[in-house]
């Protein structure tokens, strides 16, 4: 009985995860639909007036729903099943757009009771028989797919014309989707999709954002270019990797309705987050819509057609046997090296003119992109190179991370940072900004370790920005050792005994620093000695830091330096001592000098 009750329990204990897991599943898919009737809500405080935004996409979801369809448990399933359906309109019409490309269904009815919640405004002021607002939205439509694919020239989705249902989402808080028919049986990759938007986008979620207010035909504008694109990108093919679909997508917001602008009230979603946040993150916290702004910067480098280009090289890859997602990196690296450059050369670029802000399209606008802030600001007495060191080595792949470094009355005439062992797959390079404008670049030279930056404290020099990328792995492969920096004082210096101690950290080294800001630096003598140490000891340093034998050799050397600097009231007195010693010595000298006897040859 024991033995069978063990067995009963190990049983259990395997299933578990599997429940567990299955349960999860359930409960995520019936929180984000809102249709968890069974379980109490959590209640949610809302500040009163505030408007919390609807989505802006919900494409993902119902494509996860139906991949995930037969994991779910039969009573989700049912109280599901109208989410992986075409939508059920009461009294439902349908309107040709004048363009022919798509067929707008909407629900119409005089009896309220019997229209539902889902019939758009019906004024038919031109009494042509179809309400003035469903001609909008196929208008719209039209011109969506005028632009999109007639002059940007991406493939037409599936089908002779294309369905778009208006439905009231405002229980979905969601702008609108775009949802396949179903997964294309393998070896497809193209599948047949359908759109369905906010009968009105009348609601302040729809309209308001903590930047501006919207108007209802502002946002249909944009969710149709938005949820069309997402109608391209099925067509094209079924398992592409969302993020980006989600970046191709808000970007084209953009180019089709530019004076709109709702896309920048992404950007603080991302630009934030850009020395945390890979840039093929998956999707969370809208970062994946503040993202758009590398397409733009692809678009500027080399054309927009490229982006184009990207969707019609995933085009022609064959669906994968697990049916899982095909990476969008290395596919967007092929297409871009087919255009002279690589993936990460444009990633370098697009940190650096996030930075420089000297974007050549949507000039305008360019107040609207957020400064990217860095993670430090350095004077010439705060410079730590171990900070840098440790964001070096702890960067996600494709994240990139700024450093500021303004020029002071005690700095060196050059800045030079030296920093060992960087990554061949991280990217460093400093920008020198003039006071009148002027950009001049200096990349690390990774034979010696050091970026240096001549007539770093000059009038005409405004700052200087480190701009360090990780454009292969996830995160950088290896600590990188930091040296020191030559922009003087408690944040650099100490090269010798940093390398003879094998850290910047090391209490022996802090010492030494201290030393040096505390005594040396406050006196001209001691800056010119420190000066002269800056340029004179880093070659020493490197070749210290190379062999071990050497470095106990330094160690041994630095001994009376350190114990002067941790004990400079026993150096004095030893000093003393010493000093008494050797003049008691020389004493003693001279008098035997004085009292030495006469030989007798002199005497004589």
């Amino acid at each position: 009985m024991a033995k069978s009750f063990l067995v009963r329990a190990v049983f259990l204990f395997l299933l578990l995860p599997a429940v567990v897991s299955g349960a999860l599943l359930d409960d995520y898919y019936l929180t984000k639909f809102g249709a968890d009737a069974q379980r109490p809500k959590a209640v949610t405080a809302v500040v009163p007036g505030e408007v919390i935004p609807a989505e802006r996409c919900r494409t993902q979801l119902y494509r996860s729903l139906k991949r995930d369809w037969n994991l779910l448990e039969p009573t989700t399933k049912r109280t599901l099943a109208k989410y992986v359906s075409r939508p059920f309109l009461a009294n439902k019409a349908t309107f040709l757009s004048p363009g022919g490309h798509f067929t707008i269904h909407y629900a119409t009815t005089p009896v309220p009771a019997v229209t539902g919640s889902d019939a758009p405004d019906l004024t038919d002021a031109d009494s042509d028989g179809v309400p003035d607002w469903i001609e909008k939205v196929a208008a719209v439509f039209d011109h969506v797919y005028n632009v999109e694919v007639t002059e940007m020239q991406y493939r037409q989705p599936p089908g002779s014309r294309y369905d778009v249902y208006l439905r009231d989402l405002v229980s979905e808080r969601a702008f609108g989707f775009t949802t396949d028919d179903g997964a294309p049986p393998f070896p497809a990759t193209s599948v047949v999709s359908y759109i369905e938007i906010d009968r009105a986008f009348t609601n302040p979620i729809f309209t308001e954002t903590p930047s501006r207010t919207y108007t209802p035909e502002q946002v249909l504008q944009l969710t149709a270019a938005h949820e069309f694109h997402h109608a391209i990108q099925f067509g094209y093919n079924y398992y592409f990797d969302f993020w980006y679909a989600e970046v191709t997508a808000t970007w084209m917001e953009d180019e089709l309705y530019d004076s709109v602008n709702q896309l920048y009230d992404y950007l603080p979603s991302y630009l934030p987050k850009t020395s945390t946040l890979s840039l093929n993150a998956p999707l969370g916290d809208n970062s994946e819509y503040g993202r758009w702004i590398f397409n733009r910067y692809l678009a500027e480098r080399h054309s927009p057609s490229l982006i184009r280009d990207i969707w019609v090289k995933l085009g022609t890859m064959p669906a994968t046997a697990d049916g899982s997602d095909i990476p969008m990196l290395p596919v967007i690296d092929t297409v871009i090296k087919a255009n002279a450059s690589t993936l990460a050369a444009d990633f370098t670029g697009f940190a650096k003119r996030l930075y420089l802000r000297n974007w050549a399209t949507h000039t305008s606008d360019i107040g609207l992109i957020p400064i990217v802030a860095p993670q430090a600001t350095f004077t010439t007495s705060t410079v730590d190179v171990s900070q840098i060191s440790a964001k070096i080595a702890s960067l996600p792949k494709f994240a990139f991370a700024y450093y500021k470094f303004l020029p002071g009355i005690m700095a060196p005439a050059d800045l030079t940072l030296t920093l060992l062992n960087v990554p061949a797959g991280v990217e460093i390079v400093a920008i020198k900004k003039g006071t009148n404008g002027t950009i001049q670049e200096y990349a690390l030279q990774r034979a010696s370790g050091t970026i240096t930056v001549p007539s770093f404290n000059t009038t005409g020099t405004s700052e200087v920005q480190l701009i360090i990328c990780n454009i292969t792995s996830d995160p950088a492969p290896a600590a990188v050792t930091p040296v020191a920096s030559s922009a003087g004082n408690t944040g650099g210096g100490c090269f010798i005994a940093t390398a003879a101690y094998g850290s910047y950290l090391h209490p022996k080294v802090a010492g030494l620093r201290h030393f040096r800001d505390d005594h040396l630096l406050t006196n001209a003598p001691g800056r010119l000695f420190v000066s002269l140490y800056y340029r004179l000891s880093p070659p020493v340093a490197r070749v210290i830091g190379e062999h071990e034998w050497m470095r106990v050799a330094a160690r041994g050397l630095l001994v009376p330096l350190v114990l002067t600097v941790e004990h400079p009231g026993g150096a004095l007195a030893l000093l003393l001592l010493s000093g008494g010693g050797v003049l008691w010595r020389l004493k003693r000298r001279r008098l035997g000098m004085h009292l030495a006897p006469v030989s007798s040859k002199g005497a004589a």
